[in-house]
Protein backbone atom coordinates (compact mmCIF):
# COMPACT_ATOMS: atom_id res chain seq x y z
CA UNK A 1 0.00 0.00 0.00
CA UNK A 2 2.84 2.32 0.80
CA UNK A 3 4.47 1.41 -2.49
CA UNK A 4 1.36 2.32 -4.43
CA UNK A 5 1.01 5.58 -2.58
CA UNK A 6 4.64 6.37 -3.25
CA UNK A 7 4.25 5.62 -6.96
CA UNK A 8 1.11 7.70 -7.23
CA UNK A 9 2.84 10.55 -5.49
CA UNK A 10 5.77 10.30 -7.84
CA UNK A 11 3.47 10.29 -10.89
CA UNK A 12 1.59 13.25 -9.52
CA UNK A 13 4.83 15.10 -8.98
CA UNK A 14 5.99 14.39 -12.49
CA UNK A 15 2.67 15.52 -13.86
CA UNK A 16 2.84 18.78 -11.95
CA UNK A 17 6.33 19.55 -13.10
CA UNK A 18 5.41 18.78 -16.63
CA UNK A 19 8.32 16.49 -17.07
CA UNK A 20 8.11 13.44 -19.23
CA UNK A 21 9.64 10.38 -17.50
CA UNK A 22 10.74 7.42 -19.46
CA UNK A 23 9.82 3.89 -18.50
CA UNK A 24 13.41 2.97 -17.66
CA UNK A 25 13.72 5.84 -15.21
CA UNK A 26 10.42 4.91 -13.67
CA UNK A 27 11.60 1.34 -13.22
CA UNK A 28 14.87 2.56 -11.69
CA UNK A 29 12.99 4.79 -9.31
CA UNK A 30 10.73 1.94 -8.28
CA UNK A 31 13.80 -0.28 -7.72
CA UNK A 32 15.39 2.38 -5.55
CA UNK A 33 12.21 2.65 -3.54
CA UNK A 34 12.13 -1.11 -3.07
CA UNK A 35 15.79 -1.09 -2.06
CA UNK A 36 15.18 1.74 0.40
CA UNK A 37 12.21 -0.12 1.78
CA UNK A 38 14.29 -3.30 2.23
CA UNK A 39 17.07 -1.31 3.84
CA UNK A 40 14.54 0.29 6.17
CA UNK A 41 13.21 -3.14 7.10
CA UNK A 42 16.73 -4.31 7.86
CA UNK A 43 17.27 -1.26 10.02
CA UNK A 44 14.04 -1.99 11.89
CA UNK A 45 15.04 -5.63 12.41
CA UNK A 46 18.47 -4.54 13.59
CA UNK A 47 16.84 -2.05 15.97
CA UNK A 48 14.54 -4.77 17.33
CA UNK A 49 17.55 -7.04 17.82
CA UNK A 50 19.41 -4.27 19.62
CA UNK A 51 16.40 -3.60 21.83
CA UNK A 52 16.19 -7.32 22.64
CA UNK A 53 19.89 -7.37 23.49
CA UNK A 54 19.41 -4.27 25.61
CA UNK A 55 16.56 -5.95 27.50
CA UNK A 56 18.70 -9.03 27.99
CA UNK A 57 21.55 -6.88 29.29
CA UNK A 58 19.16 -5.17 31.69
CA UNK A 59 18.00 -8.55 33.02
CA UNK A 60 21.61 -9.67 33.40
CA UNK A 61 22.41 -6.39 35.15
CA UNK A 62 19.52 -6.94 37.58
CA UNK A 63 20.75 -10.45 38.34
CA UNK A 64 24.29 -9.19 38.81
CA UNK A 65 23.07 -6.45 41.15
CA UNK A 66 21.08 -9.01 43.16
CA UNK A 67 24.12 -11.29 43.37
CA UNK A 68 26.34 -8.37 44.39
CA UNK A 69 23.88 -7.40 47.14
CA UNK A 70 23.72 -11.01 48.31
CA UNK A 71 27.51 -11.28 48.33
CA UNK A 72 27.77 -7.98 50.23
CA UNK A 73 25.26 -9.25 52.79
CA UNK A 74 27.15 -12.55 53.13
CA UNK A 75 30.43 -10.66 53.48
CA UNK A 76 28.94 -8.49 56.23
CA UNK A 77 27.63 -11.58 58.01
CA UNK A 78 31.06 -13.25 57.80
CA UNK A 79 32.69 -10.07 59.09
CA UNK A 80 30.30 -9.88 62.06
CA UNK A 81 30.77 -13.60 62.76
CA UNK A 82 34.54 -13.18 62.67
CA UNK A 83 34.36 -10.26 65.09
CA UNK A 84 32.17 -12.34 67.42
CA UNK A 85 34.61 -15.25 67.23
CA UNK A 86 37.53 -12.93 67.95
CA UNK A 87 35.69 -11.57 71.00
CA UNK A 88 35.01 -15.13 72.21
CA UNK A 89 38.64 -16.10 71.66
CA UNK A 90 39.84 -13.07 73.59
CA UNK A 91 37.45 -13.90 76.46
CA UNK A 92 38.63 -17.53 76.52
CA UNK A 93 42.25 -16.42 76.40
CA UNK A 94 41.67 -14.08 79.35
CA UNK A 95 39.93 -16.89 81.26
CA UNK A 96 42.79 -19.30 80.54
CA UNK A 97 45.34 -16.73 81.70
CA UNK A 98 43.34 -16.23 84.91
CA UNK A 99 43.20 -19.99 85.52
CA UNK A 100 46.92 -20.23 84.80
CA UNK A 101 47.64 -17.57 87.41
CA UNK A 102 45.42 -19.39 89.92
CA UNK A 103 47.18 -22.69 89.21
CA UNK A 104 50.59 -21.04 89.59
CA UNK A 105 49.48 -19.48 92.89
CA UNK A 106 48.23 -22.84 94.19
CA UNK A 107 51.40 -24.54 92.98
CA UNK A 108 53.54 -21.97 94.79
CA UNK A 109 51.45 -22.43 97.95
CA UNK A 110 51.82 -26.22 97.73
CA UNK A 111 55.54 -25.82 97.11
CA UNK A 112 55.90 -23.62 100.18
CA UNK A 113 53.84 -26.09 102.21
CA UNK A 114 56.04 -28.95 100.99
CA UNK A 115 59.16 -27.02 101.96
CA UNK A 116 57.67 -26.35 105.40
CA UNK A 117 56.80 -30.04 105.82
CA UNK A 118 60.32 -31.02 104.77
CA UNK A 119 61.76 -28.60 107.30
CA UNK A 120 59.47 -29.98 110.01
CA UNK A 121 60.41 -33.53 109.06
CA UNK A 122 64.09 -32.66 109.15
CA UNK A 123 63.68 -30.99 112.55
CA UNK A 124 61.78 -34.02 113.84
CA UNK A 125 64.50 -36.34 112.56
CA UNK A 126 67.15 -34.23 114.27
CA UNK A 127 65.15 -34.34 117.50
CA UNK A 128 64.78 -38.12 117.29
CA UNK A 129 68.48 -38.53 116.55
CA UNK A 130 69.32 -36.29 119.49
CA UNK A 131 67.07 -38.28 121.82
CA UNK A 132 68.51 -41.53 120.54
CA UNK A 133 72.02 -40.21 121.11
CA UNK A 134 71.12 -39.08 124.63
CA UNK A 135 69.53 -42.46 125.39
CA UNK A 136 72.59 -44.25 124.08
CA UNK A 137 74.91 -42.07 126.15
CA UNK A 138 72.71 -42.59 129.21
CA UNK A 139 72.82 -46.37 128.73
CA UNK A 140 76.58 -46.24 128.36
CA UNK A 141 76.91 -44.12 131.50
CA UNK A 142 74.60 -46.42 133.43
CA UNK A 143 76.49 -49.49 132.23
CA UNK A 144 79.78 -47.89 133.16
CA UNK A 145 78.44 -46.88 136.60
CA UNK A 146 77.23 -50.36 137.56
CA UNK A 147 79.50 -52.09 140.15
CA UNK A 148 79.15 -55.88 140.45
CA UNK A 149 78.31 -56.98 144.01
CA UNK A 150 80.25 -59.88 145.57
CA UNK A 151 77.52 -60.61 148.06
CA UNK A 152 74.44 -62.54 147.21
CA UNK A 153 71.28 -60.69 148.08
CA UNK A 154 68.86 -62.56 150.30
CA UNK A 155 65.68 -63.74 148.65
CA UNK A 156 62.84 -61.28 149.05
CA UNK A 157 60.07 -62.01 151.46
CA UNK A 158 56.57 -62.79 150.17
CA UNK A 159 55.39 -59.35 151.25
CA UNK A 160 58.24 -57.73 149.36
CA UNK A 161 57.48 -59.84 146.28
CA UNK A 162 53.82 -58.83 146.33
CA UNK A 163 54.67 -55.18 146.82
CA UNK A 164 57.27 -55.24 144.05
CA UNK A 165 54.83 -56.84 141.62
CA UNK A 166 52.46 -53.88 141.95
CA UNK A 167 53.47 -50.68 140.13
CA UNK A 168 54.04 -47.69 142.35
CA UNK A 169 52.65 -44.19 141.80
CA UNK A 170 56.00 -42.83 140.77
CA UNK A 171 58.87 -44.25 138.78
CA UNK A 172 62.52 -43.70 139.24
CA UNK A 173 64.31 -41.81 136.49
CA UNK A 174 65.50 -44.07 133.70
CA UNK A 175 68.50 -43.53 131.53
CA UNK A 176 69.35 -40.24 133.19
CA UNK A 177 66.00 -38.57 132.32
CA UNK A 178 63.01 -37.74 134.54
CA UNK A 179 59.96 -39.97 133.96
CA UNK A 180 57.19 -38.59 131.78
CA UNK A 181 53.79 -37.87 133.32
CA UNK A 182 51.10 -39.88 131.51
CA UNK A 183 48.42 -37.46 132.79
CA UNK A 184 49.95 -34.34 131.23
CA UNK A 185 52.24 -35.42 128.38
CA UNK A 186 51.21 -34.78 124.79
CA UNK A 187 50.89 -37.45 122.13
CA UNK A 188 54.13 -36.41 120.44
CA UNK A 189 56.01 -36.48 123.77
CA UNK A 190 54.71 -39.97 124.51
CA UNK A 191 55.83 -41.14 121.06
CA UNK A 192 59.29 -39.58 121.39
CA UNK A 193 60.06 -40.48 125.01
CA UNK A 194 58.40 -43.89 125.24
CA UNK A 195 58.87 -45.14 121.68
CA UNK A 196 55.21 -46.20 121.35
CA UNK A 197 53.09 -45.77 118.24
CA UNK A 198 50.95 -42.71 117.67
CA UNK A 199 47.77 -44.79 118.09
CA UNK A 200 48.95 -46.13 121.46
CA UNK A 201 49.91 -42.63 122.61
CA UNK A 202 46.48 -41.35 121.60
CA UNK A 203 44.79 -44.16 123.59
CA UNK A 204 46.85 -43.18 126.64
CA UNK A 205 45.68 -39.57 126.29
CA UNK A 206 42.02 -40.55 125.68
CA UNK A 207 41.80 -42.71 128.85
CA UNK A 208 43.05 -40.08 131.32
CA UNK A 209 43.20 -39.52 134.25
CA UNK A 210 45.34 -42.21 135.90
CA UNK A 211 45.90 -42.58 139.64
CA UNK A 212 48.43 -45.39 139.22
CA UNK A 213 50.67 -46.41 136.37
CA UNK A 214 49.17 -49.88 136.48
CA UNK A 215 45.82 -48.48 135.30
CA UNK A 216 47.26 -48.50 131.80
CA UNK A 217 46.95 -52.28 131.93
CA UNK A 218 43.80 -52.30 134.08
CA UNK A 219 41.97 -50.09 131.57
CA UNK A 220 43.24 -52.20 128.65
CA UNK A 221 45.06 -49.20 127.21
CA UNK A 222 48.30 -51.12 126.56
CA UNK A 223 49.27 -54.78 126.97
CA UNK A 224 51.30 -56.00 129.94
CA UNK A 225 54.39 -56.53 127.80
CA UNK A 226 54.38 -52.91 126.65
CA UNK A 227 53.80 -51.71 130.21
CA UNK A 228 56.79 -53.72 131.46
CA UNK A 229 58.92 -51.98 128.84
CA UNK A 230 57.90 -48.40 129.69
CA UNK A 231 56.93 -48.57 133.37
CA UNK A 232 60.31 -47.25 134.57
CA UNK A 233 59.96 -44.19 132.32
CA UNK A 234 56.46 -43.04 133.30
CA UNK A 235 54.70 -41.60 136.31
CA UNK A 236 51.05 -40.98 137.20
CA UNK A 237 51.68 -38.10 139.58
CA UNK A 238 48.82 -35.56 139.52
Amino acid sequence: MMRRAFILGLVFLITLTGCVVSKSKYTAAVAEVESAKAELEKIRMHRDALEQQLNNLREVNKKLNAEVEQMASELQRIKESRQSEQAMLQAKQAELMKKQREVLTKFQALKNELIALKNQNAALKRTVLRYQKELKEARQQRTAGLVPSSKTAPPPSPSQQSSSSLPSDSASPSLGRAPININTASVSDLVLFLGVSKETAQKIVDNRPYRLRGELVAKNVIPKSTFDTIKDRITAAP
